[in-house]
């Protein structure tokens, strides 16, 4: 029942290369458990090494909170999705039982969180290149705050597609579901985004001191913290606070 360190290690390539049928395995409802735990344990590790860059910016003690929190994110993320995307499976006629959809949903974030895994020595470059958290560092967290964010959501689109183009290509069973995995970017993006934002702070702020989850966690939106907050300032339409 438990994964093999070797079987762990080399979950990796597997997913990169679509080797020894894992598709096949998640289409036929073989071996789920197995794919399930392979699958967790690549999604936690990769998210755990980008989040200790995410959070690096403002020292170790943020860099060792968000290489947890990031990895919740995710975890909260495919919880929270998985009855939609089943659903949404359901809907578009998709032969997929809830188990074969929580396997794919894993695979999608498992991809994803690679290819963050990937970026972060480009990403740590840029944290390590910009000036201390400070007062004066404004532009510093929200340049961060934006990177890390298209870094976080273009791999999720491109986690989606490379599953939506591996699927299509396995038959009509593999084409239904391809259909349904489409949607699942904006699941993802809508659902990761309200995670993210209620376990506040991953870059830092430069007014709030560290901690593990802000006060008032569920206050506002990501999305009204980017076009309120972070653009303005960028602009030149500065507001007196911010930060995440």
């Amino acid at each position: 029942m438990f994964l093999t360190r070797h079987e762990t290690v080399s979950a990796l390539p597997h997913l990169a290369s679509w080797r020894e049928g894992l598709l096949e395995d998640a289409l036929a409802g073989r071996a789920l458990g197995r794919l399930w735990l392979a699958l967790l344990a690549v999604t936690c590790a990769c998210a755990a090494l980008y989040g200790g860059v995410f959070g690096s910016w403002h020292g170790p003690r943020l860099a060792l909170f968000v290489a947890v929190k990031f990895a919740l994110v995710l975890l909260g993320t495919a919880a929270l999705t998985m009855p939609i995307n089943w659903t949404l499976a359901v809907a578009t006629r998709a032969p997929l039982s809830l188990r074969q959809v929580a396997v794919l949903t894993f695979l999608t974030l498992a991809l994803a969180s690679a290819i963050v895994a990937s970026l972060a020595p480009v990403a740590w470059l840029f944290v390590r290149s910009a000036p201390p958290p400070g007062g004066d560092a404004r532009t510093a967290h929200n340049l961060l705050y934006l990177m890390h964010t298209a870094i976080v959501g273009g791999a999720g689109c491109a986690s989606v597609a490379l599953l939506r183009s591996a699927l299509a290509r396995r038959g009509e069973a593999g084409v239904r579901a391809a259909r349904a995995v489409r949607i699942w970017v904006v699941t993802f993006a809508l659902v990761g985004g309200e995670v993210a934002w209620a376990l506040r702070p991953f870059v830092g702020s430069v007014y709030y001191r560290v901690e593990f989850v802000r006060d008032g966690a569920l206050d506002g939106n990501v999305y009204e913290f980017i076009v309120t907050d972070i653009l303005p300032h960028l602009t030149g339409r500065t507001r007196p606070e911010g930060g995440s």
